[in-house]
């Protein structure tokens, strides 16, 4: 009986230890930054309209607001596109945040207080600028820069900003079944309604054995330019990512990402195999330590009436 108490007690120590969460990530987290060749000259009327702006993002996310866009300034009343295509000059500063749809009031406006303080030091003095952290994304610019915010020709640039694979892959079946139907879900988006009600620029989760994932599109784009963005994203992930257990994709306008460890969406310090492989891991490994335990007491009994 001795040896049955100590054979599940060091069963229990291995399984115990096996399954400590990793730490989560702050959800301001940099993830990537771009920003334009042009420079605005300091002390100038858009320097001001900008800092202004820069400040209602920060106090408009503690509003609970998941996304939102502003203005700062006025922009020349007889400004045309073709003017503004053209970089005809203006005062007026456009922008725009947006939140993860999971986080909470104080997450996204502190990652949106962190976001906007960096990309001041990342891209300092440019005219346009966007930076990309784990939990939000800031973006502004001038006024010849604002069909290109949120426009369709935004839409249409189809490139990868940034992408992310874990360089742990499976061929199992059950995993590539669960990834394929999560990314399928993922990749229909949601209706402009459920959209407009959850504020979220529509945010979308989706799980599937032992697969879950994310996706989003920034705020204003509306459902039928949404669902084509995410058909892109997750092309672009079957395409750079093969069979990898992690992944992120983030296009212009859109972005998708799927993980098999649930504290993979908060984790972007170190790479992503980390948890997808200790989640596989800790599988194999209570597999078998159960298995150990079955044979262990099997042997006691026939020990035992022999």
């Amino acid at each position: 009986m001795h040896l049955l108490v100590s054979g599940l007690a060091a069963v229990f120590f291995f399984l115990h230890i096996d399954v400590e969460p990793a730490a989560y990530a702050a959800p301001g987290t940099f993830l990537y930054a771009g920003c334009s060749p042009s420079r605005y000259a300091p002390n100038t009327a858009f320097d001001s309209n900008l800092n202004s702006l820069l400040a209602s993002m920060a106090s408009t996310a503690s509003s609970g607001a998941t996304y939102s866009s502003f203005t700062s300034g006025t922009a020349p009343e007889a400004e045309s596109e073709s003017a503004a295509a053209d970089g005809a000059a203006s005062s007026a500063a456009y922008g725009l945040y947006q939140c993860r749809g999971d986080l909470r009031p104080g997450e996204c406006e502190a990652c949106v207080r962190d976001t906007v303080a960096r990309l001041g030091a990342v891209c300092a003095g440019a005219t346009a600028a966007s930076l990309q952290s784990d939990g939000c994304y800031v973006r502004y610019g001038a006024a010849r820069a604002r069909r290109g915010l949120v426009g369709r020709r935004a839409l249409a640039d189809t490139s990868v900003a940034y992408h992310r694979c874990s360089a742990g892959t499976s061929g199992d079946a059950w995993f590539l079944r669960s990834r394929d139907a999560v990314l399928s879900e993922l990749q229909q988006g949601v209706d402009d309604a459920t959209a407009a009600a959850s504020g979220s620029g529509g945010y979308k989760v989706s799980a599937s054995g032992p697969v879950q994932g994310v996706a989003q599109c920034l705020g204003g784009v509306a459902a039928a330019d949404c669902t084509s963005c995410l058909a892109q994203a997750v092309a672009q992930v079957h395409g750079t990512c093969g069979a990898a257990l992690a992944a992120d994709v983030y296009l212009v306008q859109c972005s998708v990402r799927y993980w098999t460890n649930a504290n993979y969406v908060r984790s972007s310090q170190g790479n992503p195999e980390d948890d997808a492989g200790r989640t596989v891991a800790i599988a194999i490994g209570i597999s078998a330590g159960v298995a150990a335990l079955v044979v262990f007491i099997s042997f006691l009994r026939k020990a035992c009436s022999s």
